[in-house]
C-alpha cells in the first residue's frame, strides 16, 4: 500500500500482470497509512514487491512459499507445491526457486532490463534443478512481470 500511494494511487488499484501468466488483479485497502514509518522508499518498494509476488505465486501457480533461501544463492525464496497438489511432497518442499525485484517507478525497458538481470541472477542458481520464478513489478503503472524459467 505504501508503495503505491507513493506513485499516487488510491484504492482501489488495477495491478496489471504480463509475461508467462496475465491477468489483472484488483487492489483495495481502507486503512490510512501511516507514511512517517516508511521513510526509505527503497524499503517500502522491497516489502511491497515482496507482497505482491507472494499474492501473485499463490494466486496463478501451483506453488505456496516454503522458506526463504540463503543470501548469494541467486535467490529470494524457495517455493513448494500447494498442499492439495498431486506433487506435494511433506518431506520435500524445496520444489521452486523464486527471485524477487522492485521498481518504484520505470518505463517498460527499465522493466524488462530488470527482469533481464533477474534472469541472469537466478541462472547462476544451477546446482538446484527445479522451476524457477522471477517477479518485477513497478509501482508506477503498476505492473508485474512473471516469467517461468
Amino acid at each position: 500500500m505504501v508503495a503505491l500511494e507513493n506513485q499516487g494511487h488510491q484504492s482501489p488499484i488495477q495491478l496489471i500482470v504480463d509475461g508467462d501468466y496475465e491477468g489483472t488483479f484488483t487492489f483495495s485497502w481502507d486503512s490510512k497509512i501511516q507514511k512517517e514509518g516508511w521513510q526509505e522508499d527503497r524499503i517500502s518498494v522491497e516489502n511491497g514487491s515482496i507482497a505482491v509476488a507472494f499474492f501473485l505465486i499463490l494466486e496463478l501457480t501451483d506453488f505456496q512459499i516454503a522458506q526463504q533461501s540463503i543470501i548469494g544463492t541467486g535467490f529470494d525464496y524457495w517455493l513448494g507445491y500447494k498442499s492439495n497438489h498431486p506433487n506435494y511432497n511433506p518431506d520435500n518442499f524445496l520444489n521452486a526457486k523464486l527471485e524477487i525485484s522492485g521498481i518504484n517507478r520505470g518505463s517498460e525497458a527499465v522493466i524488462n532490463q530488470r527482469v533481464r538481470q533477474k534472469i541472469r541472477q537466478i541462472g547462476l542458481a544451477r546446482d538446484f534443478d527445479v522451476p524457477a520464478f522471477v517477479i518485477v513489478t513497478e509501482f508506477g503503472t503498476p505492473k508485474s512481470i512473471i516469467i517461468k524459467l
